[in-house]
């Protein structure tokens, strides 16, 4: 009994010290950055570019590869080939990219899509000075893809994208997945209607997708999406009489 006893106490004794032990706290997560101003955003975008060799818009549009021009030319069908517009470059003026999505109404738990996202400022932006959380960005030229990419890689070094995500895909638009869009942006310019009508179908399949917003062209006429609102922007390629943008909201309950 004594042996017994004896062995108790010094189990004790030897957890005594554990439980002097102030409580153990987990380090706190990185703390998200806060909102910012879109025009604080476009100054560190801008830096950013500035520092990142042929990524500015007048490169995108002066030195296509010629193999990358044929793929992007391709990817929408015979009337791109024919037209050849896959050195056709634009982006919205900061300013406007935010009147676009306050319009939107981009949420912390939104995730949008830029379709055609070249270099990534759009959606570096939205993530910048809006609540949202996760961003997609789907381009098939690769050499946009990189630009991107590193410039993700510089914002991340600054430590501004912490709690964000930035999900840059080389990818043909036509065969993506839009499962979990609930946004959509398209600076759909040059898009051929081919394209489009592929991109809508895919995009009925998105079961939380709300809201699609594009520039100067719209979708084709189909059984999913209908004109909510065209409205007239100021542009970065037409400052003074601007473009049309146009919002389709859902007209029908996601496909399959």
């Amino acid at each position: 009994m004594l042996n017994r006893s004896a062995s108790r106490l010094a189990l004790l004794l030897s957890l005594a010290p554990l439980a002097c032990e102030a409580p153990r706290t987990l380090a706190p997560a990185a703390a998200r950055p806060p909102v910012l101003s879109w025009r604080v955003a476009s100054a560190h975008l801008e830096d950013i570019f500035e520092q990142i060799p042929s990524s500015s818009i007048e490169d995108f549009r002066r030195d296509t590869p010629d193999a990358e021009r044929v793929r992007v030319n391709a990817s929408h069908g015979e009337a791109g080939v024919k037209d050849d517009k896959a050195h056709v470059y634009g982006e919205p003026a900061p300013a406007t990219t935010d009147l676009m999505l306050r319009r939107l109404g981009a949420a912390e738990d939104d995730v949008l899509y830029d379709l055609g996202s070249g270099r990534g400022y759009f959606l570096m932006q939205a993530l910048l000075t809006t609540p949202l959380r996760r961003a997609v960005g789907v381009e098939l030229a690769s050499s946009r893809v990189a630009v991107a990419l590193a410039a993700r890689k510089a914002l991340e070094e600054r430590g501004l994208l912490a709690g964000r995500t930035l999900d840059l895909r080389e990818q043909d638009m036509a065969q993506a997945d839009y499962g979990d869009a609930t946004l959509v942006y398209m600076d759909s310019v040059f898009y051929s209607d081919e394209l489009l009508r592929t991109v809508a179908q895919r995009l009925s399949r998105a079961k939380k997708l709300r809201t699609i917003v594009m520039i100067m062209k719209g979708l084709p006429p189909n059984p999913w999406f209908e004109v909510e609102a065209r409205e007239r922007w100021k542009m970065s390629w037409s400052p003074k009489f601007g473009s049309e943008v146009i919002f389709y909201r859902r007209t029908a309950a996601p496909a399959g």
